[in-house]
């Protein structure tokens, strides 16, 4: 056996050292684990458990992206043209921009950059390790250090690699990432004597970033973060989270490229009126034009109203993995929920038991601490405090052994100090370790007072070997040894239908015990079955135990519902949401928690369920054609496998639903992987289970969903808002620009009715309202519309309609605005005004722009605040009162006025900058023409609300009956 000298050299010699050597030399303790100030000055020597940053400087690879952007160098491409022409003033500026616009990009992004950041951390794989006293804990996996104890189960991805040390319990990790091989490797307790074993031979290792695919087991973390075999070979598990695009960028992508020709098709159009004779006031027309149509900064506006989206979400505890599901949760139309810790509270308590010889128990019931009467119920209805039933510490026996959690209580004092609001299930001292329904049973046990620590520590059981719950067979099988008979017994639990067939003997009674279940079941509680037998031999195959059982009796666990499901399912159902609950609880359990909360109505009858409930094994055994036939996807499936998941997205998505899978198991991973929106628990659920999401809940909350997805629906509601006003400015302008080209001059050229400057002044002021729109409250209808199409594009009908009415309006009036007072000042007397300006002679021109500018921007406003909602009135007082409280209006209402001032009447300004003049009697003009575009964007809202069909949903009965 090799000896170990230093951590480095110890490294590779790990799994040929004795278990005893390893924890010496790691100066660690197995039963306490390491204290907080061993753990912090492990840290300072060895640095945080975490691979090196696989991406770089994501700071330079963000300005990369922003020097790349095609609109920056179109403004600097006008701003050479600008001096090219001479006018290094609008050159300047141009230039300017384009930096200013590189500059605030970069600051966007690289903010945005560090948010991400900042969820992921929140969303990073945690480690349950036992530290100070031997307290289980969970930390995050970067504060792993060598010689911590970690527990792993099923599910975790190691956060580090680690030597097995005790409790190896059907260990079975998948070291593909590592070794290749795709099966998973069986671990074991054991000494090996090559120091160079491959590693995936090195059968008492795990290794950071392998999954625990099956078992349990206990180990003592000997590497962390580069120093692993992982790190070694600088490879990470998965991709980087939320690197993803959207659908909607992309789309705006392509849209930059088609207004980059149409801008240059704009130039050319200007151009061609005066068959290419270009002097300077030319040369600006077109500048002007192509300006008119480029809609500088705004993929990084969106990219920032995700991210802020995700950080607004990860505040209602949903963590956004991937922000196409940002958009994507719009689009939802089923959601395919578990039903215990999300429908429910997952705080389970055994409320009722039965055994063929005592028949039913009522538990008294005060969460996870082990205090309470057992009653037995006669058969005249009265109940009777237990005394010494043999059936009842046969089943209590069972319920303790059969079980991976663990009970235990914390000193007092320690307890007050960590207890918290939160902590509702009773006594603080309690420490439990374990899924919600072992530790129920355990609790029950206890209560009992039969529970393990009493059975191992008193009545001499050892624990022999463990056959883990499996899904396929709806059932976990413990083996202990009595020391004191020197007996080996089998304990089993499951499913009834799973474990009354391996009893033997029973066969007259199984009628009975069926519908036992059955009437427990009816009463929303899950029912757990208990078998029992004595080994005359050594153990062996799984299947060579779990035979000719003897039944013990029946736990019914009551998990309640929370408090808030009904609502959330009810505000689902409004919003034209199906929501369909998965569960592998009995079907009677299954029917009776559906209607509490509203997913089944509850007048239904056993015929009205009819197609509505079926089972996990009815609806695997219908082909996808006969799945395809029938009228509706069931709402409750009974006894569900993660195989039936699968098939029933493949099913949701054959009939062009958008699905939402919870999930929180191993075995999850597939269905939320191909599911349109895949949601892990943050709680309950296995790493595994996280990585494949596209979304995590932190509080397994139903309710949560239906948050994220109002959430989600604001967002994209607020990106469409942000759009619709964007373009229908941009657009106003662009046909303002190609209709000003019938105004001339005396020399036959013509005259642009906006200048290069007021183009840039425009760019300015039209910015905060866009803003401003992007981050707006969901409107009060947003969960009674039905779910938008995937398909549909952001530009859907709707949006193209008020994006025409609103531009075609607004280029109506500002053209009205710029032709009275040039015309009633007697029109362009002047050539090449604005190159030359000529007192008298250009002044009507230099008006009509005046005015033409002043109201252009304060008609934006007034879009902006017709952007707020597609059909609803913005201009009563509650609009009027939304509108002048916020402080972005006002402040750009003062900016704009404050321009007007410096830019109208201070003459060398005006005229050799602007290319404008100060306005008097014009001021009336711009009153009536800014409230004739209030009453056309009201009347426009009004045709529509009396011609388009409405967007709230269809009621709840008539959409899901």
């Amino acid at each position: 056996m090799a000896i170990v000298t230093t951590l480095d050299t110890a490294a590779g010699c790990w799994h040929t050292q004795s278990v005893d050597a390893v924890v010496a030399f790691l100066e660690t303790n197995l039963k306490t684990g390491l204290t907080d100030a061993e753990v912090a000055a492990r840290q300072a020597q060895y640095g945080i458990n975490a691979l090196a940053d696989a991406n770089g400087h994501v700071w330079l690879k963000i300005l990369l992206r922003q020097l790349m952007d095609v609109m920056n160098w179109v403004f600097v491409a006008l701003g050479v043209v600008c001096y090219v022409l001479k006018d290094y003033i609008t050159g300047t500026l141009l230039i300017a921009v384009g930096i200013f616009n590189t500059g605030l990009g970069y600051s966007q992004e690289y903010a945005a950059e560090r948010t991400l950041a900042a969820l992921r951390d929140l969303s990073s794989p945690m480690a349950t390790v036992l530290r100070n006293n031997g307290d289980v804990i969970t930390v995050p996996s970067e504060a792993l250090v060598p010689g911590d104890i970690l527990l792993i189960q099923e599910g975790n991805t190691v956060p580090a690699d680690a030597r097995l040390v005790a409790d190896v319990t059907n260990l079975e990790m998948d070291e593909a990432l590592l070794t290749g091989e795709s099966v998973p490797v069986q671990k074991q307790l054991v000494v090996l004597e090559r120091p160079d074993e491959p590693l995936g031979d090195r059968i008492n290792m795990v290794y950071s970033s392998t999954i625990a695919t099956k078992g349990r087991a206990k180990a003592v973390v000997t590497a962390t973060g580069m120093a692993t075999e992982i790190g070694k070979v600088a490879q990470q598990l998965g991709k980087k989270a939320m690197a993803d695009r959207t659908r909607m960028q992309e789309s705006l992508n392509k849209m930059y490229v088609y207004l980059s020709f149409l801008a240059i098709l704009l130039a050319l159009i200007v151009l061609a009126s005066v068959r290419f004779k270009v002097n300077y006031d030319i040369g600006m027309y077109a500048m002007t034009a192509a300006l008119s149509v480029l809609p500088a900064g705004l993929t990084t506006v969106l990219t920032v109203t995700l991210v802020l989206g995700g950080k607004e979400m990860a505040k209602h505890k949903a963590l956004v993995r991937k922000l196409k599901c940002l958009e994507t949760l719009g689009s939802v139309t089923n959601i395919f929920s578990d039903k215990t810790g999300t429908l429910t509270l997952a705080k389970m308590v055994v409320v009722r038991c039965w055994t063929l010889g005592d028949g039913h128990f009522r538990v008294e019931s005060r969460g996870v601490v082990p205090q309470g009467e057992v009653y037995k119920i006669q058969t005249d209805g009265c109940e009777v405090c237990v005394d010494g039933s043999k059936h009842l510490r046969d089943l209590a026996t069972a319920a303790a052994l059969c079980n991976g959690a663990s009970l235990h209580y914390r000193p007092e004092k320690e307890a007050m100090q960590d207890n918290s609001d939160d902590d509702d299930d009773g006594d603080a001292r309690a420490v439990t370790n374990g899924g919600p329904t072992e530790v129920a049973l355990q609790v029950f046990a206890s209560k009992c007072g039969w529970g393990k620590s009493t059975l191992e520590g008193q009545e001499g059981w050892e624990f022999v070997c463990e056959f883990p719950f499996d899904s396929n067979v709806k059932r976990m099988t413990t083996v202990y040894r009595h020391g004191p008979t020197s007996e080996t017994q089998a304990f089993v639990k499951g499913a009834v239908e799973w474990v009354l067939p391996l009893c033997g003997g029973e066969s007259e009674k199984t009628q009975l015990i069926l519908d036992t279940a059955e009437a427990l079941a009816s009463q929303g509680l899950r029912v757990i079955a208990f078998a029992t037998r004595v080994l005359k031999s050594e153990v062996g195959r799984r299947d060579q135990v779990e035979t000719d059982l003897r039944f013990v009796g029946l736990a019914g666990i009551y998990d309640p519902p929370r408090p808030e499901t009904r609502q959330a399912v009810l505000e689902a159902h409004r919003a034209g949401i199906m929501v369909h609950m998965l569960t592998g609880d009995h079907p009677a359990t299954a029917v009776a928690m559906a209607r509490e909360v509203c997913i089944l109505k509850c007048t239904e009858s056993v015929a009205e369920q009819e197609g509505l409930v079926m089972t996990g094994p009815q609806f695997d055994g219908l082909t996808d054609d006969q799945v395809d036939r029938l009228p509706r996807l069931p709402l409750v499936v009974a006894r569900c496998s993660p195989e039936t998941k699968v098939k029933m997205i493949h099913a949701a998505q054959r009939r062009k639903f958008i699905s939402a899978m919870t999930g929180d198991g191993v075995n999850d991973a597939p269905s939320l992987k191909i599911a349109d929106v895949g949601i892990a628990m943050g709680k309950n659920g296995s790493d595994v289970a996280r990585a494949a999401s596209a979304m995590i809940l932190t509080d397994d909350n139903f309710a949560t969903i239906i948050r994220a997805i109002a959430e989600g629906r604001r967002i994209y509601q607020n990106m469409q808002r942000f759009l619709l006003y964007f373009y229908a400015i941009l657009f106003s302008c662009a046909l303002l620009i190609v209709v000003g080209l019938a105004v001339r001059d005396p020399a036959g050229r013509s005259a642009a009715p906006i200048s290069t400057l007021e183009m840039l002044f425009l760019y300015v002021v039209v910015t905060p309202p866009a803003g401003l729109l992007s981050v707006q409250r969901a409107s009060p209808d947003v969960m009674k519309e039905p779910p938008r199409s995937p398909t549909e594009s952001i530009f859907n009908r709707e949006i193209i309609l008020d994006s025409l009415a609103y531009s075609v309006a607004l280029a109506v009036l500002s053209l009205v605005a710029y032709l009275v007072p040039l015309f009633v000042h007697g029109g362009i007397q002047g050539v090449d005004c604005d190159g030359n300006y000529q007192v008298g002679l250009c002044d009507a021109f230099f008006r009509g722009r005046a005015t033409l500018l002043v109201t252009y921007t304060l008609s934006s406003v007034v879009i902006m605040a017709h952007c707020r909602s597609y059909r609803r009135i913005e201009w009563d007082m509650r609009g009027l009162r939304e509108t002048f409280r916020s402080q972005t209006i006002i402040a750009t209402l003062a900016f704009d006025f404050l321009c007007f001032g410096l830019f109208l009447y201070i003459p060398r300004v005006a005229t050799q900058g602007f290319r404008i003049l100060g306005i008097t009697w014009e001021w009336a003009l711009v009153i009536v023409l800014v409230f004739l575009l209030i009453a056309i964007g009201e009347g426009h809202k009004w045709v529509k609300r009396k011609l388009l069909r409405p967007l709230a949903a269809h009621p709840v009965d008539e959409l899901l009956f």
